[in-house]
């Protein structure tokens, strides 16, 4: 009697209808985050005048922006927070869900006596009302599996969340470099001609992607060799200047009596059950096409062993995987994926468990490049379907966007709730998957996206090619220049990502999350940070040359990251900008390493020397770290092979010592160059001392932006050491 049609397709609700909901009141906040993944505002619309927030993983195409709509993954997580506190709410529920939020004032008379002076002290407190958001959560089924996080800071809240759903693990520092992909370059012959071009533009490059279009007739785990027929070869030949190749394996497979994974899967009865315990059978990529039932355990493992080189043939340990399409998209589904009535191993339907199929997939993939190494070698996945608890075996993207400047502006925000909610290592499709961008939007996605965790270009099938090059010689000078300045900043990357692999704390972060206390940046998306040293206010409206940029936190010192230009803090300026322009700044108090020097690839990089960038404070002090290690293995774990180092500027010395007395790496990186920025005049010697050395190296101080040089002070970054400015 409670069966349900939804236009051809049929929902047999076999146990009734269920449904659980809960309240959760944030009082004395005004702004809410998180419960990703919607292309919508940072700080959460309130939907009394429209749908709820929904959670459930469907695949969409060219999703619309500013919209509470299902997107690609889906993380029951939210937060609040004001000038004096930072809370969480978590509930465990992969089932589908809605969210409403609202935001309003309740007056403290109506309020129990016995709190009215706590919130008499509270600074939102007027006219005896407080803020306060009311959230209403449906799930359609579960239990309620609730988690409160106390905070009371920002960092606090991060660290108890992934405490619970785990971190993000050091990814391979190519991972973070720059990926170029599209769905589909051709062959072998393209993606040589591809490479080829990234050399002679002399632009940066990491990892080149293969969609779909390399398989067999879209059988995974197989080459088209017509258009690849030696991929061990490619894949050897990419190396050579230590670059990387990702290929892209589904969930679904073809349905194909001619295809090994199929009929072992069919044999073995390894696929998804519907209700009356047939393989449900639907259409994706392939075309009839089956679902592995990554619930079962042992299909878990199975699916895991098909990425041994053994059984996935024509790899290499150059290779890493994409799973797409697991949420799982199912062409001819209701709503483009499972029934509800699906029934997983367990006995458990879609409808209770919807929301993890992806993430087991990923999981299992995880699993498999573990093993193909003997757990050697740290894996790479990028996955579009996620849950709470996917940011430890995946990287994630925001799917399906589009060439126009409201995807650009919408990256922030998308990319700010997932980072705050744990997914610190994501990113945006550069240029928009759909449609083709003009030169001057494609120039800005790329130098907002050259300081966002995860740069990947990637271009729909029936858009016009997009390489880097094809656009002009100066719109390629730009883009060169925006990519060489994400290469410039890997050591700084690199090191937030071990913080945030030990602490929780993704690299980028709302303005708020360092600046707690600043109310005028709690609803900020134009702008983010890079750690607690870099604000990116990047330029996302066409034809404009200027940008408003507010500079926050009191007493605060800010520094252009190419002019050296200082800026007051808790002050809004009118920047001039112009297609040149990135707008980024360095918070006076912070070092940051970087690496000037201009390699092909992050990999050839690796034993660099070092440029540590002293941005002084008020005080005329500064602190820093910098994190070394083999960039791709284990060991870093297993034999404390790495280098962390803690830098420190005061009373006119810069220190280098140890934050791990374990650390063993041995690299011949050294100390090249030292900019201190805010130096307040011309010194008359500088004097170093590594161990028993002593030297006094070359100096140059530019009076116009109070910025002191000094050239090749030579220490091992290594070695304990102190630099003295007389």
């Amino acid at each position: 009697m409670w069966e349900e049609t939804f236009k051809n397709h049929h929902d047999s609700k076999p146990y009734g209808p269920s449904s659980i909901g809960v309240d959760v009141n944030f009082l004395n906040f005004e702004n809410v985050y998180g419960i990703p993944e919607h292309a919508d505002a940072f700080s959460l619309r309130s939907t009394h005048d429209s749908d709820p927030y929904r959670l459930f993983n469907v695949d969409v195409f060219e999703y619309d922006i500013l919209n509470p709509m299902a997107l690609y993954g889906s993380v029951p997580y939210m937060l609040a927070h004001n000038e004096h506190t930072t809370v969480g709410f978590f509930w465990l529920n992969s089932a589908e869900g809605w969210i409403d939020v609202n935001y309003n004032k309740l007056s403290l008379k109506n309020f129990f006596s016995t709190n009215t002076n706590f919130f008499a002290t509270q600074s939102n407190t007027k006219n005896n009302e407080i803020p306060e958001v009311t959230t209403h959560w449906m799930f359609e089924s579960g239990i309620f599996d609730g988690f409160f996080f106390m905070g009371p800071t920002p960092r606090d809240i991060f660290k108890q969340y992934t405490v619970i759903t785990g971190s993000v693990p050091l990814p391979p520092l190519w991972a973070i470099a720059y990926h170029q992909c599209r769905w589909n370059y051709i062959d072998e012959d393209d993606v040589r001609n591809v490479l080829n071009g990234f050399e002679h533009h002399r632009i940066p490059l990491d990892v080149i992607w293969l969609d779909i279009e390399h398989t067999n007739g879209k059988r995974y785990f197989t080459w088209d060799i017509s258009k690849f027929p030696n991929p061990e070869k490619l894949q050897d030949d990419i190396a050579i200047y230590r670059r990387k190749i990702v290929t892209v394996s589904d969930p679904h497979i073809k349905k194909d009596d001619g295809y090994q994974i199929y009929n072992e899967a069919k044999t073995r009865g390894y696929f998804v059950k519907t209700k009356d315990g047939q393989d449900y059978e639907g259409s994706c990529w392939p075309g009839s096409s089956m679902w592995l039932e990554f619930f079962n355990p042992d299909i878990f493992k199975w699916y895991s062993q098909r990425y041994l080189f053994e059984n996935y043939k024509g790899t290499t340990g150059n290779l890493f995987l994409w799973n797409d399409m697991n949420e799982p998209s199912v062409f001819n589904g209701p709503e483009i994926t499972f029934p509800k009535d699906i029934v997983h191993y367990g006995g458990w339907e879609d409808r209770e468990v919807h929301n993890l199929y992806g993430m087991l997939h990923h999981m299992s993939t995880f699993q498999g490049l573990l093993n193909r190494s003997n757990g050697h070698i740290r894996p790479f996945i990028l996955t579009r379907s996620f849950f709470a608890g996917s940011q430890r075996t995946a990287a994630i993207w925001t799917g399906d966007n589009s060439a126009q400047w409201s995807h650009l502006k919408i990256t922030i925000p998308m990319l700010l709730s997932l980072s705050i909610t744990g997914f610190g290592f994501s990113g945006a499709d550069v240029g928009g998957f759909f449609n083709n961008p003009d030169p001057k939007l494609l120039v800005r996605w790329y130098q907002m996206a050259a300081y966002q965790p995860f740069y990947r270009e990637h271009a729909h099938i029936d858009t016009a090619r997009r390489e880097p090059w094809l656009f002009g010689d100066d719109n390629t000078r730009l883009i060169r220049q925006a990519i060489e300045q994400r290469y410039s900043y890997l050591p700084y990357w690199y090191t937030l990502f071990y913080k945030q692999e030990r602490q929780g704390i993704p690299p980028m972060l709302p303005l708020w999350a360092n600046f707690p206390k600043d109310k005028k940046i709690f609803k900020s998306e134009d702008s983010f940070m890079i750690g607690n040293g870099l604000l990116v206010y990047p330029v996302i409206d066409a034809d404009i040359n200027q940008i408003s940029v507010y500079f926050p936190g009191e007493n605060t010192v800010w520094y252009d990251i190419q002019t050296y230009t200082q800026y007051n803090g808790s002050e809004t300026v009118l920047i001039n900008v112009d297609m040149e322009s990135i707008p980024v700044y360095q918070l006076g108090g912070v070092i940051i390493p970087r690496r000037l020097r201009k390699r092909r690839s992050s990999m050839i990089a690796l034993h660099d020397p070092i440029t540590l960038v002293v941005a002084l404070d008020r005080n005329y002090e500064a602190k820093g770290e910098l994190y070394m290690d083999d960039g791709y293995t284990y060991d870093y774990r297993r034999k404390r092979e790495l280098i962390y180092r803690r830098f420190t500027f005061k009373n006119n010395e810069l220190r280098s010592t140890s934050l791990d007395t374990t650390a063993k790496f041995h690299t011949d990186a050294w100390i090249e160059r030292i900019i201190i920025l805010g130096y307040p005049e011309n010194p008359s010697r500088v004097i170093i001392n590594s161990g028993d050395k002593q030297a006094t190296p070359l100096h140059n101080y530019q009076e116009a932006s109070h910025t002191l040089i000094i050239r090749r002070p030579g220490p091992s970054v290594t070695s304990d050491w102190t630099l003295s400015i007389s």
